[in-house]
């Protein structure tokens, strides 16, 4: 039976890509279109091969029928608006309403490729990998990551390449930034989440030697188009209701205070960082094995302030 693909596309919102680019990123699957709230319910209801649902708009109705449906289904958000309205407009459901958003950015091209990887990623189930978010060919840096001692060699690194890719200054720093969050993650707190206690009371300031089961491995690239920064571990620690638990209590603190996990430090105010100065955070898992996050930056567009900027969030499981 041939995988379905629902695209709902109501007006009143910024409209999805045409029909005809619609087609050619849903490769390998029969496209159902549809423009109002009772179309796309009906649709929902009729399709026993639906794996996919994208809509243009943050209907807390229509996302928790789909739910209703089959929990099974995957559902795309694509909008233009910031995480605090669009959280407002799904009751604050979205942590069980969607699994992933896309950015309606203009230009387009940004939000068309976006869109297409996610959908193809879902479709064949092969989410890993940074080459998926670059054109064909790319280069693609990888470094093996040992412990705290590689963290200041490896942020340099990082800032270098994106500035001979003439990312400018601003971009190199986000770089950096997002380049320590991940690897910090990686080192303190992975591990833990793993299940590796024997780093639980240690302050983020202490040097850490990983075992070799325990390392992690970096991966940067860029195309000239999308700048690209990951970092896997050997964990597959991080669900789906973590992330958006992490991502939630950013949205709703009244103190800074309530975004750190542990006295300690915590993985919930990185990956908020890592979200604050990316256009697109992604989360690849494979549940006790790997847990690959990673940060996109569209490198013709300057990361904007984050009440005022549509930013993508993806949780893909194996």
């Amino acid at each position: 039976m041939t995988d379905q693909i629902l695209y709902i596309d109501l007006p009143g919102f910024k409209p999805l890509p045409d029909r005809s680019v619609l087609k050619v990123i849903s490769e390998g699957a029969e496209v159902v279109g549809v423009t109002d709230p009772t179309s796309a319910v009906a649709a929902v209801a009729a399709s026993d091969s639906l794996k996919v649902v994208v809509c243009n708009t943050p209907s807390s109705d229509i996302y928790q029928k789909i739910r209703a449906h089959s929990p099974d289904i995957h559902t795309v958000l694509v909008t233009e608006k910031p995480m605090d309205q669009y959280s407002v407009a799904l009751a604050g459901k979205e942590d069980t309403l969607v699994d992933h958003v896309v950015a309606s950015r203009s230009p387009s091209p940004w939000t068309v490729h976006e869109l297409r990887v996610t959908i193809q990623k879902v479709l064949r189930g092969d989410i890993f990998g940074l080459e998926k978010y670059f054109a064909p060919g790319t280069p693609v840096q990888s470094l093996t990551v040992t412990g705290s001692a590689d963290r200041e060699r490896y942020n340099a690194v990082v800032m270098k390449y994106a500035e001979e890719n003439r990312l400018g200054q601003y971009m190199a720093k986000l770089a950096f930034g997002i380049s320590e969050e991940l690897l910090m993650n990686a080192i303190y707190d992975a591990p833990i989440a793993g299940g590796h206690h024997h780093y639980g009371d240690l302050p983020r300031t202490t040097a850490v030697t990983l075992n070799p089961d325990e390392y992690a491995t970096l991966t940067y690239g860029c195309d000239g188009v999308v700048f690209g920064i990951a970092v896997a571990d050997p964990f597959g620690a991080l669900t789906r209701e973590k992330l958006f638990q992490y991502l939630k209590k950013v949205l709703r603190r009244s103190d800074s205070t309530d975004l750190i996990d542990t006295k300690k430090g915590g993985a919930g105010l990185g990956l908020f960082k890592i979200l604050y100065s990316s256009h697109s955070l992604v989360c690849n898992v494979k549940p006790k094995e790997t847990t690959e996050v990673m940060a996109l930056i569209d490198i013709k567009h300057q990361v904007r302030d984050f009440s005022k900027m549509a930013r993508s969030v993806h949780y893909f499981q194996s």
